[in-house]
C-alpha cells in the first residue's frame, strides 16, 4: 500500500489547475486569483487632510503662540470629494474636512480644536509643522505594491482593496465541478420513508457540502444501488465534471463494485489502499478520462479520506498555491495510544479557551456512524511508530472548521 503522502501526491500529479475566467470583482469572494493583484496607482492618489480643521501654509504660523495668535483669512470651506478652487497666499487658510484634497499652496493642516475661529478668520495658537495631519499619496497602498498573489483566495477585505484600486474585473480560476455519488442498496434519501434494513444516507450531503466549502461546484448525483450498470449510468449522467467521488463500494466484498468500475473499457485503477486508518480502502483511478476518488462508505471514514486526499485535489484544480490546511497547536485533553505501521488520524474537537486552544480526542468507536460534522472540527495527523501522547501534550491539529 501507499503512504498517505505518496497517495496524495499521485492524485495531485494527475490534476492541473482549471482554465481561468474574468468576472466582476464583487463576485470574487472565495475564488482563487489567476493573476497577482497589483496597485497600478497609489492609494490615496492625492494628498488628503487627516483631520477636520484648516489647511494653511506652515511658514505663516512660525511666530504663533496662545498669547499672540496668528490670524489667517478663511478663503472658503472644502469637503471630501471636492477640488479646491483657491491657491493659498500668505495670510490665508481654507477650512477643510477629513479626506478632502489639500489645496494648492497649503502644506499643513491644523485641527479645528487647536484654533479659535469665526466665519471669516482663524486664529492659530501655535506653530504648525509642515506636513502636519496630511495623508500623503500612497500612504495606504504605494503604487506597484503586490496585494494578493496568484493562487491566493479572494477575501472580503481583498474585494474592498480591489475596489479602492478602481478595478472592475478580476481574472480567477474556474471552480472545479465535482460529482458525488453514494453507493449502496441500503441507502435512502431523507425525504423517503425507510424500509426494513435501510438507513438514511448522510455522507452524501456532508461531502457535497464540504466540496462547496472548499470552493468546488458540487453536483449531488444521488444514490446508486449495488449494480454496476446503475453506478455507471449515474456517473455518466454527471456530464462534464472535473472530478468524481464515489462513497462506498471501495472494499473487496461481493457488492463493492468500484474496482470493476475502474477496469476494462470503463476506466483504469491508479492505486488502491493507503497505509492509514479510516482511509485504508481509498481508491483512485479514472472513469473514462475523468479522475475518480473512491472513498470508504461510512460517514467518518469518508470524511477523513475526503479531508486527507480530496480537499487538496479540489484546491489544486481551483488554482490554489497552498494546498495544506490551516494547522494550529493545541493542548491535548485526554490521551492517544502509540501508532504502529501506518499513519493515524485522530478526529478531535478543538475549542478556544482563555488559556489557549484545546483538542479533545473523539472516541469514534462509540459512535462510528454519526455525521462527521457533529464529531470533529480538526484532525491530528500522527506518523507511523509515534509514541503515546498523554493529556497536556502539545499537538498540531489540521483545522477543518474554525473553532
Amino acid at each position: 500500500m501507499l503512504t498517505v503522502n505518496e497517495a496524495t501526491q499521485i492524485i495531485l500529479d494527475a490534476l492541473q489547475p482549471l482554465p481561468t475566467e474574468i468576472i466582476p470583482f464583487a463576485e470574487t469572494l472565495g475564488r482563487v486569483l489567476a493573476d497577482d493583484l497589483v496597485a497600478d496607482a497609489p492609494v490615496p492618489r492625492f494628498p488628503q487632510s487627516a483631520m477636520d480643521g484648516f489647511a494653511l501654509r506652515s511658514t505663516d504660523t512660525l511666530e504663533a503662540t496662545s498669547d499672540r495668535p496668528i490670524t489667517l483669512n478663511i478663503l472658503g470651506t472644502l469637503g471630501a470629494g471636492h477640488q479646491a478652487s483657491w491657491t493659498l497666499s500668505p495670510g490665508t487658510a481654507v477650512r477643510i474636512m477629513t479626506g478632502a484634497p489639500i489645496p494648492h499652496g497649503a502644506d499643513a493642516v491644523v485641527k479645528r480644536e487647536d484654533t479659535e475661529f469665526d466665519a471669516d478668520s482663524a486664529r492659530i495658537l501655535r506653530p504648525v509643522p509642515a506636513n502636519d495631519h496630511i495623508i500623503s499619496p500612497g500612504r495606504d497602498i504605494p503604487e506597484g505594491t503586490t496585494l494578493l498573489r496568484a493562487g491566493e483566495v479572494m477575501t472580503a477585505s481583498g474585494i474592498g482593496v480591489t475596489a479602492s484600486l478602481g478595478k472592475t474585473h478580476v481574472s480567477v480560476y474556474r471552480r472545479p465541478r465535482v460529482g458525488i455519488l453514494a453507493l449502496g442498496d441500503e441507502l435512502v434519501p431523507p425525504h423517503l420513508p425507510l424500509a426494513p434494513g435501510q438507513i438514511y444516507v448522510s455522507n452524501l450531503y456532508a461531502i457535497t457540502a464540504a466540496v462547496t466549502k472548499y470552493g468546488g461546484l458540487a453536483l449531488n448525483l444521488g444514490i446508486a444501488g449495488d449494480q454496476l450498470d446503475m453506478i455507471e449510468g449515474a456517473l455518466r449522467r454527471a456530464g462534464d465534471v472535473d472530478l468524481l467521488l464515489t462513497l462506498g463500494g471501495s472494499q473487496r466484498g461481493d457488492f463493492d463494485l468500484v474496482d470493476d468500475l475502474l477496469s476494462g473499457a470503463r476506466g483504469h485503477m491508479i492505486f488502491r489502499g493507503i497505509t492509514a486508518n479510516y482511509a485504508r480502502s481509498m481508491i483512485f483511478g479514472r472513469f473514462g478520462r475523468t479522475p475518480l476518488c473512491g472513498l470508504p462508505g461510512s460517514p467518518m471514514t469518508s470524511f477523513v479520506a475526503f479531508e486527507v486526499c480530496v480537499r487538496p485535489a479540489i484546491w489544486k484544480l481551483a488554482g490554489r498555491r497552498r494546498l495544506e490546511p490551516m494547522c494550529l497547536e493545541a493542548t491535548l485533553v485526554g490521551s492517544l495510544p502509540s501508532t504502529a505501521g501506518r499513519t493515524h488520524f485522530q478526529p478531535v474537537w478543538v475549542e478556544a479557551r482563555p488559556e489557549g486552544l484545546i483538542a479533545v480526542p473523539l472516541d469514534v468507536r462509540k459512535a462510528p456512524d454519526l455525521p462527521p460534522q457533529m464529531l470533529a472540527n480538526g484532525l491530528i495527523r500522527r506518523p507511523p511508530e509515534s509514541p503515546a501522547c498523554q493529556a497536556g501534550h502539545r499537538v498540531w491539529v489540521d483545522i477543518i472548521e474554525t473553532p
